[in-house]
């Protein structure tokens, strides 16, 4: 009996240190990590899993306070977060390789896509079928230049099928509502848009179209890769781990309840369309969750095709180690 005294004082100690903790005000519990996201583009659909974690408490539930900030043209992801103005961002994977080429710590430690969203799109009732019969025709690109991502990848897209660019007329996009540089004869296809994006909108329209994807011809990079630098990484692994964990339980709500998507999405920007938003959700749902993985992960294969189409078209001269580009460790750990 005696023998039990002390131990019977020690519990009586802990809970007696437990109660006082909890009842007494001026014991605070942690502030939360506050987290800036600088997102690719404007405020849509695409950054549902943001939202729905921001929004049903699933960053405050890793004890996280984050701001998304919208993006754009003018948007410099990857400068944000090397200039500390934000912890983590979005950005195309050409965009990372070309960093670490010029040795810019940043890593890849998801992605909203899995599949890439690139499209030509063309009007159904065009003899546009595949991508050999561009050949001949006036198709639009993102740039004059043809130097951004989705510019890239559609001329990696020819080059891979032998398709002579010069064959082809190229002129800018100035329209991107919907099909409007088809309808209008502008162009005979347009290049380089999300098939969640300008085509739903042309099928809203009420418009026949044809979508090639360059996926299927063996193009594929990572159009929304979410990053941080690498000292974050080495720094504050935890902070990574909580992030991603909230951001990937967000895209599986977002998923299983799509309808859900464009009120949240229009809590960020009121000007947004509900309907395109509505079914711009349902569009990228393939994308997000191919089914062959869990969302989320990354394939060394993408990132080896991107990198590829880099050295192809002098964007990069020499070949980076991928394994310093992107890490699936936080997407694993998620699961």
């Amino acid at each position: 009996m005696f023998n039990k005294i002390p131990q019977i004082l020690g519990l009586i100690v802990v809970l007696s240190s437990v109660v006082v903790t909890a009842c007494n005000p001026f014991v605070a519990a942690k502030e939360p990590d506050q987290i800036t996201v600088q997102l690719s583009w404007f405020h849509t659909a695409e950054f549902a899993g943001f939202y729905v974690a921001d929004q049903k408490g699933y960053y405050a539930d890793e004890n996280l306070k984050v701001s998304l900030v919208a993006g754009g043209p003018e948007a410099d992801p990857i400068a944000a977060v090397l200039d500390g103005q934000a912890q983590f961002g979005v950005a195309a994977g050409d965009a990372l390789i070309r960093a670490r080429a010029a040795d810019q710590d940043v890593v890849a430690v998801s992605s909203i896509f899995r599949q890439s969203p690139l499209v030509v799109m063309t009007l159904a009732d065009s003899d546009i079928q595949r991508p050999q019969d561009l050949v001949g025709k006036t198709v639009g690109v993102i740039s004059p230049n043809m130097d951004t991502t989705w510019d890239i990848q559609f001329l990696g897209m020819l080059k891979k099928l032998n398709i002579e660019p010069s064959a082809i007329t190229f002129v800018p996009i100035e329209d991107y509502h919907g099909a409007n540089e088809l309808t209008s004869g502008r162009m005979q296809a347009a290049s380089g848009f999300f098939s969640s994006n300008e085509p739903v909108q042309a099928q809203l329209d009420g418009q026949d179209i044809t979508l090639l994807f360059y996926s299927d011809y063996g193009i594929e990079i990572y159009s929304n890769a979410i990053f941080t630098s690498g000292s974050t990484i080495r720094e504050q692994p935890d902070l990574v781990e909580r992030f991603i964990r909230a951001t990937l339980k967000g895209y599986q709500y977002a998923i299983e309840h799509p309808e859900e998507i464009a009120d949240l999405a229009l809590k960020y920007d009121d000007t947004l369309d509900a309907n395109l938003q509505s079914a711009t959700m349902q569009a990228q749902i393939p994308l997000i969750d191919t089914g062959d993985a869990p969302i989320g992960t990354m394939d060394e294969e993408v990132w080896q095709i991107t990198q590829d189409i880099l050295l192809e078209q002098g964007i990069i001269s020499t070949s980076v180690d991928l394994k310093t580009v992107y890490t699936n460790k936080f997407v694993e750990k998620a699961q």
